[in-house]
């Protein structure tokens, strides 16, 4: 089957695509350099999932030094892959608001490129109407099982756009699954807590050093259960604790105060 190359303008530089018949690839390695990640990582990563593995393919694209062997997705598992991104793992910002732009806009813009913005739903190819279709249910399980509020946001805003492209109503993101709680919801209580024991006079603060909160998990749960404080201290409640008030410092051995001896505590800045 004949194919050709094109560039497809995005951001500040551009998505080099295969097109071959009625389908389109997309050349991944390029994409992946751009967005700062490890491409054998990502590669690993496409050929471990089944769904993306599926639109994987090998193809020859031109370069200076002559043809070369490169990566490529099919559009619809392109998509998919970007779902796969989680944008808050990566620490250069300008790096974390990129892969937030590829995920709101670059299939959209792909789509456009070689289907039309204006194109109606009626007059699509059937073949391209049944590849939204199901990218839209591949979309919907992935929203339902997912709780990160970023991601969910992400997929249901593709989920609307590749409605809209065959004219049917988008579902509520809250008939979907649901957003894991907020950390300073999901740690509330815990402070709540905190702040009781300290009204009580109970002495649990493990730190010599002032200014600073060392609680060890398996002492305060006892003192939250003598306190007839119901509260699960488990390892979900630590994880929303780090980006909670007052601020975490780290998870580690201290000197405790209270037992003279070495402890393991979750520290904070004391607000107190």
């Amino acid at each position: 089957m004949a194919t050709s190359i094109e560039l497809v303008p995005f951001e500040s530089h551009q998505i080099t695509t295969v097109r071959a018949g009625a389908d389109v690839f997309v050349v991944m390695k390029p994409i992946v350099s751009a967005l700062g990640l490890d491409w054998n990582g990502q590669y690993q990563r496409i050929n471990r999932h089944p769904a993306l593995k599926e639109g994987m393919c090998i193809t020859h694209v031109p370069s200076t030094g002559g043809e070369q062997e490169a990566v490529t997705l099919k559009l619809e598992q392109f998509q998919g892959w970007l779902v796969t991104l989680h944008p808050e793992r990566v620490r250069d910002p300008l790096k974390r608001e990129l892969i937030l732009s590829y995920q709101r806009r670059a299939f959209r813009v792909l789509f456009d490129h070689f289907h039309g913005a204006a194109q109606l739903p009626a007059a699509m190819p059937i073949q391209s109407r049944i590849a939204i279709q199901n990218q839209v249910l591949r979309l919907t399980a992935k929203l339902q099982h997912t709780r990160n509020r970023t991601e969910r946001r992400v997929i249901h805003a593709m989920i609307s756009d590749l409605c809209r492209d065959i004219g049917m109503a988008p579902p509520a993101m809250n008939d979907l699954g649901f957003d894991a709680p907020h950390p300073s919801d999901a740690v509330a209580p815990f402070w709540a807590g905190i702040a009781e024991l300290k009204r009580r006079g109970v002495v649990f603060n493990h730190s010599r050093t002032g200014g600073l909160l060392a609680i060890n998990r398996t002492a305060l749960a006892e003192d939250f259960k003598r306190a007839g404080i119901t509260l699960k201290i488990d390892s979900q409640l630590g994880r929303a604790l780090r980006a909670s008030d007052p601020r975490y410092i780290a998870a580690k051995t201290v000197n405790s105060r209270l037992t003279g001896g070495g402890i393991h505590c979750w520290v904070f800045t004391d607000t107190d």
